[in-house]
């Protein structure tokens, strides 16, 4: 039996929070637990060792996060976020969250929470992007293994490539980049983004001038396109 992964939603409006533990626990992969207040919020993170958290970030108190020196050590990239227009940019420390704005519909959510899912086991893993590109994310390595030729990746870059890996062929907003590589920060521009696209492509191309794939931005939207058949 495949091991329950724990996910605490923190959200005080009890309708969206019901609707939230509804509709997560029916992958039936989480074992969800809910809290509507600060108080219950912090006596189960004590308690329990989550693996995702789900939070209103309009509400939030970051320093909830940091119970005890370990936890921000071991919840790196597991935390997905939402908040509204209104919502005033808070710096949580090395925190990263990946944040989406409401209103969304809730398919989208569960999309935004499987990709979390999906970027967390692929961290672990070794990626090919070609049958001889193999790209290494816990080691921020690149490396042609035809030519033995590596090329190390900077923590942005490494973001960057895995992000568009998880997403390859599809479409992917300058907002979803720079919240996933930069987190919650609002003075991010583009020039920086295309910046580091632009580097990362450098290095890839160093070591595979010939590519079955290639990334690209049209109308300010990033995408990292693969020939069908090198797709795995």
């Amino acid at each position: 039996m495949e091991k329950k992964i724990y996910l605490l939603i923190y959200e005080k409006e009890i309708k969206l929070n019901l609707i939230l533990k509804e509709q997560i626990s029916k992958s039936g992969i989480y074992q969800v637990y809910a809290a509507t207040k600060e108080k219950e919020t912090l006596e189960l993170l004590k308690k329990i060792e989550f693996d995702v958290l789900i939070l209103n970030l309009n509400d939030f108190n970051p320093e909830l996060l940091y119970i005890d020196k370990n936890y921000k050590t071991k919840k790196y990239n597991n935390i997905l976020g939402y908040y509204n227009q209104k919502h005033s940019f808070f710096p949580i420390n090395d925190l990263e969250i990946k944040a989406i704005k409401k209103p969304f519909k809730i398919i989208n959510f569960l999309r935004e929470l499987q990709k979390l899912h999906s970027s967390n086991g692929l961290e672990k893993k070794d990626i090919f992007l070609m049958n001889h590109i193999k790209f290494t994310p816990y080691k921020r390595l690149l490396h042609n293994l035809k030519t033995n030729e590596k090329e190390h990746l900077t923590e942005k870059e490494n973001k960057l490539l895995l992000h568009f890996y998880i997403n390859k062929n599809v479409e992917i907003t300058k907002n979803d980049l720079l919240s996933v590589v930069w987190g919650l920060s609002e003075s991010i521009n583009t020039h920086t983004l295309e910046t580091h696209i632009y580097r990362l492509k450098q290095k890839i191309n160093k070591l595979e001038p010939v590519l079955s794939f290639s990334l690209s931005n049209q109308n300010s939207l990033y995408s990292m396109q693969f020939d069908p058949k090198f797709l795995l």
